[in-house]
């Protein structure tokens, strides 16, 4: 049974803020040890209905928490001291703001006179994360004459904030644990008794159903749209994919899958394109020119989507997302529909289509099958690159399974690749801000929140960012199978405008190394493979399937030959 902590303020403070999370739903908290956050600590450790989750360093610890959130599209709680500790979450803010994901960050802090003093691991933390986080609570250190329900009240406006970073700063003056010197009165603690026994959150907030838009104008230019193109990029979890699936097949127009959006194997794949950075696919997408692109979602991986596709065509943009923002950097969108996708087909109706000119998209769509099946056969099977790893990968990872990938070449490998018709993947990513850092905690509080298997592809310099998350492998129930494709260094430079300037190129940009993380596997007591040849990796990726235990399987690969091959596949 949950108890109110009435030793002293801090601890009755803490105990109410926590039991008032609890009660809105969110009941999810990853600590950071600390002194300074004691007393939040001990409400947690005190309140059975808290799932406590313990992560050493802050950094990745609001990774993790981003992960659970990507998940379950519920706020993560990260908990850390004073000082700098509430700095390390920055990253993981950043990206949580960018995608629009919740996060809450609570932050123990020295008392105000204190502050600016010079006193020891103090800091100025009121409005530190600045436009990163929607809206902010910065408490007073508890006082028995600060209204209680005044607190809890606005502790339920600000978790009712969706889709955004919040944060709340709570000072706290010592003793920390320990009775202080006046004791707490007796009609103080009957008011808090009352309201941590309240089994409702002390101020409740109904759902408001969205009102959607006159789309008529937008089914007119979709019924007479000739040639027509649908692009698909990230969207909420929430989203029902089957509708979105049944609405393109309607439609029956040719569709772009970004590699974050997950439909790559479920879309039909006659009316797929698989691959959208490649010079022939652009020449044959502008001799096809579409009149209208429908657009689901946003954040494509592809850059050629928005600096060359939308530059060169003259097409109606029609973009469906609830994000906020303009989410748009081509600005050539002509109408933003800003409701969920599935709200759109909702209303939207049947998608039959009676205007297309049938010729030139079967012309369109039979070129750039032809010319992905001409890619394929050009990429070696019989060593290991980029490329035909993301292929191996991909047709043998279970149906409905997780795939977390990593940024830089990981993620674009697999935007070049088509998926088995019919199979099912789940994609998660941090393309938020595109940042490398983070991205294994961020996969761990994944499966931890979905409590599903999850093979996560990292590239070895984004690991090197987040070894210290290899730990929180050792702690998850659930298994993960890490896949660090090791080309020594920040390769993808070679494959930018950079490689024309071989004075800045290297070390200064490809950070070239001599690593490997047989030995970082071995710290972490983690299985650990190395394999440097397709056949050893599908074996290696066929056992860990089998299996039941985490892994990190290494996959050494050749810097220079990858390069030739990528750019062997780029030629038209």
């Amino acid at each position: 049974m949950t108890a109110l902590l009435d030793q002293n303020l801090n601890l009755l403070w803490s105990s109410l803020i926590i039991n008032e999370l609890i009660k809105n739903g969110i009941d999810t908290f990853f600590i950071s040890p600390g002194n300074r956050n004691v007393p939040l600590i001990a409400a947690l450790a005190h309140n059975p209905k808290a799932v406590k989750r313990l992560t050493i360093d802050e950094r990745a610890s609001g990774f993790r928490a981003l992960g659970y959130a990507k998940s379950t599209g519920k706020a993560g709680v990260v908990i850390c001291t004073s000082g700098t500790a509430m700095s390390n979450y920055f990253p993981a803010l950043i990206e949580a703001c960018e995608d629009e994901l919740p996060l809450l960050v609570i932050s123990a802090d020295r008392p105000p006179e204190l502050v600016g003093s010079h006193a020891n691991q103090s800091i100025e933390q009121t409005g530190l994360f600045g436009q990163f986080a929607l809206d902010s609570l910065n408490l007073p250190c508890p006082d028995a004459f600060y209204p209680l329900d005044a607190l809890l009240a606005k502790i339920d406006y600000l978790v009712n904030i969706k889709n955004s970073p919040v944060h709340i700063n709570c000072p706290f003056r010592e003793p920390l644990l320990s009775p202080a010197a006046v004791a707490v009165s007796e009609s103080y603690l009957s008011d808090a008794r009352r309201l941590f026994d309240i089994p409702h959150p002390f101020t409740e907030y109904l759902p408001v159903e969205p009102v959607t838009g006159n789309l008529k104008n937008v089914e007119k230019t979709i019924q007479q749209t000739e040639r027509g193109l649908v692009v698909i990029g990230r969207m909420a979890p929430s989203v029902c994919r089957s509708d979105l699936i049944r609405f393109i097949t309607e439609l029956n127009w040719p569709v772009y899958c970004d590699i974050a959006s997950g439909l790559r194997g479920s879309v039909p794949t006659a009316l797929q394109i698989p691959v959208l950075d490649h010079p022939t696919v652009l020449e044959a997408l502008n001799t096809y020119t579409p009149q209208t692109i429908l657009q689901f979602g946003t954040g494509l991986v592809s850059k050629h989507y928005y600096q060359t596709v939308l530059a060169d065509q003259t097409a109606d943009l029609i973009l469906v997302t609830a994000k906020i923002g303009v989410r748009d950097p081509s600005h050539r969108v002509n109408i933003k529909i800003p409701i969920q996708v599935d709200r759109f087909i909702k209303n939207y109706g049947p998608a039959q289509d009676q205007a297309r000119d049938t010729s030139a998209q079967e012309l369109f769509l039979k070129a750039i099958q032809t010319h992905y099946l001409r890619m394929e056969q050009a990429i070696p099977v019989e060593e290991i690159s980029f490329q035909l790893l993301s292929r191996l990968i991909v047709t043998r990872i279970p149906d409905e399974e997780s795939l977390f990938l990593g940024n830089s070449i990981a993620i674009r490998a697999f935007d070049a690749v088509q998926f088995p018709s019919g199979k099912t993947v789940e994609i998660i990513t941090n393309r938020g801000v595109s940042g490398i850092e983070g991205n294994l905690a961020t996969a761990i509080g994944y499966a931890e929140a979905s409590h599903h298997r999850i093979t996560a592809v990292i590239g070895d310099i984004s690991l090197l960012h987040d070894l210290n998350s290899l730990m929180l492998i050792n702690t998850s129930q659930v298994p993960i199978i890490l896949i660090v494709p090791n080309n020594g260094g920040g390769r993808i430079f070679d494959r930018l405008p950079a490689r024309n300037y071989p004075d800045v190129l290297d070390p200064f940009l490809t950070t070239p190394h001599n690593l490997d993380f047989s030995h970082a596997a071995a710290q972490f007591n983690l299985d650990y493979q190395l394999t440097s040849n397709p056949r050893e990796f599908a074996e290696c990726y066929h056992h860990a399937l089998k299996g039941e235990r985490s892994i990190l399987i290494e996959v050494s690969i050749d810097s220079e030959r990858d390069l030739d091959i990528f750019k062997q596949s780029q030629r038209g």
